[in-house]
């Protein structure tokens, strides 16, 4: 039992960084979408991707994160923010 419970200690300490660093990823991209606008687009996709300072698998993953939260959602090809200072 004890080496269960350390394991999963071990584990989720693991998993803290990651999840610090997909927190700040999430705040510098809804911070970059709302400064665009609101929106993402093909006109403003890379604009936005450089302003939250994420490559693309980086970025792809917060916007998942948002969409599975409703925060975000897709209109017409078109990333749509919900959160924070839109919607």
């Amino acid at each position: 039992m004890f080496r269960t419970l350390a394991l999963a200690t071990l584990m989720a300490g693991a998993a803290l960084p990651a999840l610090a660093q997909n927190t700040a990823d999430k705040a510098a991209m809804i911070a970059a979408i709302t400064d665009a606008g609101c929106r993402v687009d093909g006109g403003n996709n890379a604009v936005i991707l450089a302003a939250a300072k994420l490559n693309e698998d980086a970025a792809r993953a917060v916007v998942d994160s948002l969409i599975a939260s409703g925060e975000a959602k897709f209109e017409g090809g078109v990333l749509v923010l919900t959160t924070g200072g839109c919607g």
